[in-house]
């Protein structure tokens, strides 16, 4: 029985999903309640090439969703600065739009927006295409009625909480962050109101799914549309590029043109911080003689390190000591502490740095949420 279950299950998710992938997500442009399917990223996303739930107008087959065009949406959350994600042409009206779920291990208010606009494979290609000027937001209380899920996603209840956003970005070749600023009491409340009118919602694929699972629960939670409402003209292309998005749950830095992988990472004469390449030895990549280095904390073969350290005038001989933290961006050489707190919105202090057996590198930010270092 629980086998002709899971098999009638796995019917209705195929015949959902190929509902959704012919749909242009237009019910979800009403304030009413109404369903949104987002491709699903597993929590250690390895089955997943993106960290988090999110679909885009774009996305005609949700089982290769790279596969919508040369330039998908899911190059937006491959931690590479040199792809994009287009999302339009700047002469017409028709833009893609995009659907992605706020992560639910970060405080609502204390959530910031990551933006990498244009194209970032390189500078000239940057002013060349097009690239957005404004960006709506709109904010949607959304509910998973659990169970109802596919191979590749989840079914969302939504509901639109009237808290339109508009964020103007800078003509500028780099990494932008927007902290959002919500009010968390006021969207709390409004969530509180619409899981009532929730649990009691009929549409297309939510019946197909209740056919074979009855919900238990409706987990909450926020997703975010983005919509580019005006754009910066190209000097040669039309296309409107976004490289990279993402929230204050990662850092991401650019790759240098040419990489060398890192052997070793260590301290010399307690003032220098200095790499060994493959093809490379003892490399000085950070010097300062008015601190002293106490140690370097590095994951091995990964490409991040936290530098610690004590200033001069507080190394001396029975003094107190107050250790400092600075985080290294070891495929770029140079310290990143700035970049690091304007898009994650915290302090290096009393981190620690990680690597899971994935590989994934990150902060464990006081024990409350991972920060993954791209």
């Amino acid at each position: 029985m629980k086998k002709l279950i899971k098999f009638v299950k796995q019917i209705v998710g195929f015949v959902v999903i190929i509902l959704l992938s012919l749909q242009n997500i237009q019910a979800q442009e009403s304030t009413k309640i109404s369903e949104l399917f987002l491709m699903d990223a597993a929590p250690d996303y390895e089955s997943a090439p993106f960290p988090y739930d999110f679909t885009s107008s774009d996305i005609k087959d949700f089982f290769n969703p790279e596969n919508s065009g040369k330039y998908p949406s899911t190059n937006l959350f491959d931690g590479y600065f040199k792809t994009c994600w287009l999302v339009g042409q700047s002469k017409t009206d028709k833009q893609s739009t995009l659907y992605i779920k706020i992560p639910t291990n970060i405080a609502l208010e204390n959530i910031i927006l990551n933006i990498f606009s244009g194209y970032g494979k390189s500078e000239q290609l940057y002013y060349q295409n097009s690239r957005p000027k404004k960006i709506k937001l709109s904010l949607f209380s959304a509910f998973y009625p659990e169970g109802f899920s596919t191979e590749v996603g989840n079914l969302y209840i939504i509901k639109e909480i009237p808290l339109d956003k508009n964020i103007e970005l800078s003509d500028t070749f780099g990494l932008q962050s927007f902290p959002l600023n919500l009010d968390k009491k006021v969207l709390l409340d409004f969530q509180e109101k619409a899981s009532v009118a929730c649990k009691s919602f009929s549409g297309e694929s939510y019946n197909r799914f209740s056919e074979v699972v009855t919900p238990k629960i409706f987990m909450p939670s926020f997703i975010l549309k983005v919509e580019v409402i005006e754009s910066y003209s190209g000097t040669k292309y039309d296309d409107i590029c976004i490289s990279e998005l993402f929230f204050n749950d990662r850092f991401i830095t650019s790759y240098p043109d040419r990489y060398n992988e890192i052997k070793d990472v260590y301290i010399e004469n307690d003032n220098t911080l200095l790499l060994d390449y493959e093809s490379r030895k003892a490399v000085v990549i950070y010097k300062d003689t008015s601190s002293v280095f106490t140690m370097v904390d590095w994951p091995e073969n990964s490409n991040w390190a936290i530098l610690h350290f004590v200033p001069n005038d507080e190394a001396g001989e029975g003094s107190r000591m107050e250790e400092y933290y600075s985080l290294i961006d070891l495929k770029q050489g140079k310290i990143v502490d700035a970049e690091f707190e304007k898009c994650t919105g915290i302090s290096l202090m009393f981190q620690s740095i990680e690597k899971e057996e994935s590989g994934r590198v990150y902060i464990n930010y006081d024990g409350e949420y991972k920060i993954e270092l791209k």
